[in-house]
């Protein structure tokens, strides 16, 4: 990996720590927002039946047809031109900063010491919130590593030298797939999938923070664009691990929030004298 200068390492370092601190803050702030409850259903692997569950319903599993989908949509050739817009039109060229690729090692590193400390001081609420993120984080990378491997698709530069004049002039690579036979492919985008994932987890599982809910989602979104920016994906690797992600993130964060009694609630008015109406609010 080619780092930047001095200055360039250091906006890194500064950048990661800025984009923790975020999901630090809104963890902090969904803190005061609950009574310390006691430690059940706080640990990263609780409530996994109930997750499964949750993944078995109507929006997650589209997400997930939409995920497999996607690739067979792009590479009629749109995944090659979306590579020379990123690389030929504009600003992107490969491993074109560290930031984004290091993101979600700083941020996973960061939940487990969280968690671990939560743990050790015995603080049931923090737990909680930092319980859904880990649990997704996990599942998704493990369904991604699985899916890296029995697609195994070539990456963009196809492990030629980045720097070849002709790096840009292989469509042919978006469509090269070596199923068991490549080790780790590059679809799905493993970076896009966990941050996404942690995203939807902390706002499924944190629904009365409103739009405090989705402070994660720039974060993955950053990700995501350094990914393509910086030649490591192709575009629908990119859109495949988003959908993923929030696929699996969401039915984490639900049932865990399904342990606060919010899973959803059947709401009866009146309809100035002309009888009632019924409406279903519901988490997805």
């Amino acid at each position: 990996m080619r780092f930047l200068g001095r200055y360039g390492a250091r906006r890194a370092f500064s950048d990661r720590v800025f984009g923790l601190g975020l999901v630090l803050a809104a963890l902090t702030a969904a803190l005061p927002a609950r009574a310390e409850p006691t430690c059940t259903d706080t640990k990263p692997w609780s409530r996994l039946p109930s997750t499964g569950k949750n993944f078995a319903r109507p929006v997650p599993l589209t997400l997930t047809a939409l995920a497999v989908l996607t690739p067979f949509a792009f590479t009629t050739g749109l995944d090659h031109q979306l590579r020379l817009v990123a690389q030929r039109d504009s600003f992107g060229k490969p491993r074109l900063e560290p930031v984004s690729v290091w993101t979600p090692y700083v941020l996973g590193t960061g939940l487990l010491v969280g968690y671990g400390v939560s743990f050790a001081a015995g603080s049931c609420a923090a737990e909680r919130v930092l319980a859904p993120l880990l649990q997704a984080g996990i599942l998704t990378y493990g369904v991604v590593g699985v899916l890296k491997i029995g697609v195994g698709r070539q990456w963009p530069n196809g492990g030629t030298d980045p720097k070849a004049p002709d790096r840009l002039e292989h469509p042919e690579r978006a469509r090269d797939y070596a199923p068991f036979q490549r080790g780790v492919g590059a679809w799905p985008s493993g970076h896009t999938a966990v941050m996404f994932a942690a995203a939807a987890a902390f706002r499924a599982s944190n629904p009365e923070l409103g739009l405090l809910s989705f402070a994660g989602y720039p974060l993955a979104v950053g990700v995501a664009g350094g990914m393509w920016f910086g030649d490591h994906h192709w575009a629908s690797d990119i859109v495949s691990g988003a959908l993923l992600g929030e696929a699996i993130g969401s039915s984490v964060g639900k049932s865990f929030s399904e342990t606060l009694g919010v899973p959803g609630a059947l709401l009866v008015s009146p309809l100035d004298g002309r009888g009632f109406g019924a409406q279903w609010l519901t988490l997805w």
